[in-house]
C-alpha cells in the first residue's frame, strides 16, 4: 500500500499532506488546552464560592474559542485530506485504464476482463477509502497519543499509570485476536468479488444462450454458489469487526470509572480544598487517558481498514507494473515502401506454452493486392493477423510492414497505415457518426457518409429518422449483426488506409452484399491492400493469395484454381462449400 502511494504522489499531494501534518499539530494543541482548562475549571468552582464566578466564566469562554477553533481547524484537514485522497486515486484510476490499453493480446492473458473491472472500481474504492482514513488519523493519532502522554506525567501516580496500563493491555490484546481472525478474510473478499464478476458479465453477455437452453436455474446455481460464499466471508468479518465496538466502549468506561475510583480512594479523607484541587487533577488525567484510547482507536480504525486496502492496492500496482510485451522502439526507423507485408519463417507462442500456435509462416503481398487466409477453427489465422497491426509479437522469424520490420516502427505509425474490422462487430455508445469516424473525431459527413457507402451501410443508415446522428446503443445491440459488421467495415475504411484487415468480417453479410462491399473496396480503394480471414470459400476466391492453414502451419498458398485442385486441405473445406461443378472439378 505504501509503495504505491509513494510512487504516485506528487509533488502537490507532498505539499498538502505537510499541510495536514501543521494543522494536526494545531488541532490537538487546542485539544490540549481544553483539558487543561478543565483542571483549571474545577478549582475556579470551588473558589468562586467565595470571590464570585469570574473565573468560572472566564476559562469557560476559553474552552469554548478552543473547541470552535479545533473544529474550524477540523473542518480544514478533512477538506485537504478528500481533496488528496481523490486526486491520488485519480491518477491511479488513469494510470491503470492507460497500461490496460496498452496491453497486447500476449498481456491480457494475465488478467481477465472481470479482474480488470474489479480492480478499476473496487479496488479503488478501498485504497481510497484507506488513504483517506490515513490522512485524517495517522498524523492526529500520534500526536495526540505523544502530547497526551508527556501531559499525563504531571498528574500521573504510580496506581494511575498502572490502571491505565492494564486497560491498554486488554484493548491491544483483543484487537490482536480480532484483526487475526479478520486479515484473512479481507484477502479472500478480493477475489470472490472477482469471481461475482465473472458469474454475473458471463450471464449477462451469454442470455441469449442461457434462455435458448432453459439454462436460467443452472445459471442462478451458479451465482448463487458464489454470491453464498462472499455472503459468509463478508458476515464473519463484519462480525468479528462489530465486536470490536463494544471492545472500545468496555475499556473507555472501565478506563474512566478505574480511574475515578483510585482517585477518590486516594481523596478519601483530605481537607475538602485539598482534595478539590487534586480532584482537577483526577478529572485530567480521566481526559488525557481517555485522549491515549481514542488515539489508539483511531489507529486501529486504520489498522482494520488497511489489510484489505493493501490487497487491493497490491492488485492494481500489477496492472500498473505490468510489463508490456509490445513495446515502441528506442529509435525508430521510417517505412521505406506503401502497402506491402511480408512474413518470414514467423512463429508464434502465447505466454506459458512451450509450442508455437503457429510456425514457419511466409508470405509477401504487394501493394494493392488481395491475400486471404482459410483453415478449420484454431488453424491460427486469427493469430496471423494480429501480428500485423502488432497486437502481438510474434516470437521467431520476422514481420515487414512496408519494408520494415514492425518492431522498429512505433505502434502510432503502423496503426496509422492500418484499417481494422474485427471478427465480433463491436460498436461503442455514441452516434454512428463517431463510430465511423473512431480514428478521427473531426472526420466530415461527407467521408463519414464515402466509408458507409463503401460498406453498404448507408443504405439503412440514411432510412432511420435521425440518419447519421442516430443512437448507437452499448455494444450495438440495437443493430443486427449484419448492420453491426458493415459499421465496423465502414469504420475501417474511413481513415483510407494503406492495409485493410478483415478478420472474418463478411461473415454476417448474405452473399449478395458480401460480393458487393468487396466490390466497393477493390473500385473505390484500388491501391489499398486487403487481408481478409474467411470461412466461406465464395469470399475468398478472387485473392490474389490464399493461404490455406491447418494446425498452425501453412499447407498450402496460391490461387482459388491451383488451390482447389493441389491442396487436399482446400479442396475438403471447398467441397463442404459448394459443388464440383461450381469449383470446375
Amino acid at each position: 500500500m505504501f509503495k504505491l502511494l509513494f510512487k504516485n504522489l506528487k509533488a502537490k499531494n507532498w505539499v498538502s499532506v505537510f499541510v495536514i501534518l501543521l494543522l494536526t499539530v494545531l488541532q490537538v494543541f487546542f485539544m490540549m488546552q481544553i483539558v487543561g482548562y478543565i483542571s483549571k475549571l474545577t478549582g475556579a468552582v470551588q473558589a468562586s464560592r467565595q470571590n464570585g464566578v469570574a473565573e468560572v466564566w472566564q476559562y469557560g469562554l476559553y474552552m469554548v474559542i478552543c473547541a470552535i477553533l479545533m473544529a474550524a481547524v477540523e473542518v480544514i484537514i478533512r477538506f485537504v485530506a478528500s481533496s488528496v485522497a481523490a486526486n491520488v486515486v485519480t491518477d491511479l484510476r488513469q494510470k491503470l485504464y492507460e497500461r490496460a490499453n496498452a496491453f497486447a493480446v500476449a498481456d491480457f492473458a494475465s488478467f481477465s476482463t472481470e479482474s480488470l473491472i474489479t480492480r478499476t472500481t473496487n479496488d479503488m474504492q478501498n485504497v481510497h477509502l484507506a488513504l483517506l482514513t490515513f490522512l485524517k488519523t495517522a498524523f492526529v493519532a500520534p500526536v495526540t497519543m505523544v502530547w497526551s502522554i508527556i501531559l499525563l506525567l504531571n498528574y500521573a501516580t504510580g496506581s494511575l499509570t498502572l490502571v491505565t496500563v492494564i486497560w491498554l493491555f486488554v484493548l491491544v490484546a483483543a484487537v490482536t485476536v480480532l484483526l487475526v481472525l479478520v486479515i484473512p478474510k479481507f484477502k479472500m473478499v478480493q477475489k470472490l468479488t472477482d469471481a461475482l464478476n465473472v458469474s454475473s458479465r458471463e450471464n449477462l453477455t451469454g442470455v441469449r444462450v442461457v434462455r435458448a437452453f432453459n439454462a436460467e436455474t443452472y445459471q442462478e446455481k451458479k451465482f448463487d454458489k458464489v454470491n453464498t460464499e462472499y455472503t459468509k466471508v463478508q458476515i464473519f468479518a463484519s462480525r468479528v469487526i462489530a465486536v470490536f465496538t463494544p471492545i472500545v466502549m468496555l475499556v473507555m468506561m472501565g478506563l474512566t470509572l478505574s480511574i475515578l475510583w483510585v482517585g477518590a480512594y486516594a481523596l478519601n479523607g483530605l481537607p475538602m480544598e485539598i482534595a478539590t484541587q487534586s480532584f482537577g487533577a483526577v478529572n485530567a488525567f480521566v481526559m488525557l487517558a481517555s485522549q491515549i484510547i481514542m488515539s489508539f482507536i483511531l489507529l486501529i480504525t486504520l489498522i482494520v481498514i488497511w489489510p484489505r486496502a493493501t490487497v487491493s492496492a497490491k492488485r492494481i500496482d500489477e496492472v500498473i507494473a505490468h510489463e508490456v510485451s509490445v513495446l515502441d522502439p528506442a529509435n525508430p526507423k521510417q517505412f521505406t515502401e506503401k502497402g506491402t507485408i511480408e512474413f518470414r519463417n514467423v512463429g508464434f507462442a502465447y505466454p506459458g506454452s512451450n509450442k508455437e500456435a503457429v510456425s514457419n509462416i511466409s508470405f509477401k503481398v504487394k501493394k494493392g493486392e488481395t491475400i486471404a487466409f482459410i483453415g478449420a477453427t484454431g488453424s491460427g489465422k486469427t493469430t496471423i493477423i494480429n501480428m500485423i497491426p502488432r497486437m502481438a509479437d510474434c516470437t521467431s522469424g520476422e514481420v515487414l510492414v512496408d519494408g520494415v520490420n514492425v518492431k522498429e516502427v512505433t505502434q502510432k505509425d503502423l496503426r496509422d497505415r492500418i484499417g481494422y474490422a474485427p471478427q465480433r462487430g463491436f460498436l461503442f455508445t455514441g452516434n454512428i457518426k463517431e463510430n465511423i469516424a473512431f480514428s478521427n473525431p473531426e472526420m466530415t459527413l461527407a467521408d463519414v457518409r464515402w466509408a458507409a457507402e463503401i460498406a453498404d451501410a448507408d443504405s439503412f443508415v440514411s432510412k432511420k429518422r435521425n440518419g447519421y446522428e442516430s443512437e448507437v446503443a452499448q455494444g450495438g445491440t440495437n443493430f443486427s449483426g449484419g448492420q453491426k459488421q458493415r459499421l465496423c467495415i465502414a469504420r475501417a475504411l474511413a481513415s483510407k488506409p494503406e492495409i485493410l484487415i478483415f478478420d472474418d468480417s463478411f461473415s454476417a453479410l448474405d452473399y449478395k452484399t458480401d460480393k458487393n462491399v468487396r466490390a466497393n473496396i477493390k473500385e473505390k480503394m484500388p491501391d489499398a491492400t486487403r487481408v481478409i480471414i474467411a470461412q466461406r470459400v465464395g469470399t475468398i476466391m478472387d485473392a490474389d493469395q490464399i493461404v490455406v492453414l491447418d494446425n498452425g502451419k501453412m499447407v498450402g498458398i496460391g490461387k482459388h484454381y491451383d488451390l482447389v485442385r493441389k491442396c487436399p486441405v482446400y479442396q475438403e473445406i471447398a467441397l463442404s462449400q459448394l459443388s464440383k461443378e461450381e469449383l470446375g472439378l
